[in-house]
């Protein structure tokens, strides 16, 4: 593997991540896209980005613009610690992601829970290795079992588009775990931005080492994250509790994050019979 650094400004203010899933960008200063949700011409944030990553000297600037755009669905995601002015028929939802920072005398991640830690020795112990991984077909297979299993919907030909292009990069680090009999049952993606690395896609296959290759795939996060000097490992977050859960107990705290959603009065019944879960008030 090359060796790893960190992105000089942020992997989801590059172009890159737009063009690489063949979308059209939006004019404003965040990065959007102009789709279509549902048959609804949409501005949202672009799949598997965790943001929209508008810099806070620029947030009401993009404010004004998407409180007079007419588009009849717009989905903005900002980030972690910034909050919009928006007009009363806007929907804002808080998402959160979870983290972990460096201790400022040492610069060192705080040391996993001791059952964290003796599981990542009994994955070894049974067997399973972690390994750099580049082959695009290993990790949609396993991203692919994990979405299924959970009923989410993606586009597995776009997410294999995005990921040609994040392999490519020395800001990224890509594992897979593969058990005794050589088959990878688990794998990571970490994007390392400017400050901090994030847990960025992940597969597994249902197993009972899948949790045990897991934690060795985040113990391995934490420790490119300190390679390449970033200071705070970002978990990505999660809306399955169980895996928030799972997060929080590596002793992650909550970053909250604010998710702006405006629907044109027309696409209200047809997006809320399609798309409840953007109505939804938190």
């Amino acid at each position: 593997m090359l060796p790893i650094t960190s992105h000089p400004i942020s992997w989801y203010s590059d172009d890159g991540w737009i063009d690489s899933l063949g979308q059209q960008r939006v004019p404003v200063n965040a990065q959007l896209i102009d789709t279509r949700v549902k048959g609804i011409r949409a501005w949202i944030t672009p799949p598997w980005a965790i943001e929209s990553s508008v810099e806070a000297k620029h947030l009401g600037v993009l404010c004004s613009e998407l409180n007079v755009a007419q588009v009849p669905l717009i989905v903005c995601d900002l980030p972690s610690g910034l909050r919009g002015t928006w007009s009363n028929s806007w929907i804002l939802q808080t998402r959160h992601t979870r983290s972990l920072h460096v201790d400022e005398a040492t610069q060192k991640f705080p040391i996993m829970p001791k059952h964290r830690a003796k599981q990542a020795r009994r994955g070894a112990k049974r067997g399973l290795r972690i390994e750099v991984e580049g082959d695009i077909n290993v990790l949609l297979s396993l991203h692919q079992k994990t979405r299924e299993r959970k009923a989410i919907i993606s586009d597995p030909n776009k997410l294999r588009g995005l990921l040609s292009w994040v392999l490519s990069s020395k800001h990224q680090s890509t594992y897979v775990v593969r058990d005794e009999k050589g088959s990878a049952i688990a794998s990571a993606t970490f994007l390392h931005d400017n400050g901090r690395t994030v847990y960025a896609f992940g597969g597994q296959v249902r197993s009972p080492l899948s949790a045990l290759a897991t934690v060795m795939l985040i113990e391995q996060g934490i420790i490119d994250a300190e390679i390449v000097g970033n200071g705070i490992f970002d978990f990505g977050g999660s809306s399955d509790p169980g895996v928030d859960r799972f997060y929080e107990e590596f002793g992650a705290e909550k970053c909250f994050r604010e998710r702006a959603i405006h629907v044109a009065p027309w696409a209200k019944p047809w997006l809320k019979l399609f798309r409840p879960d953007l109505f939804k008030f938190n």
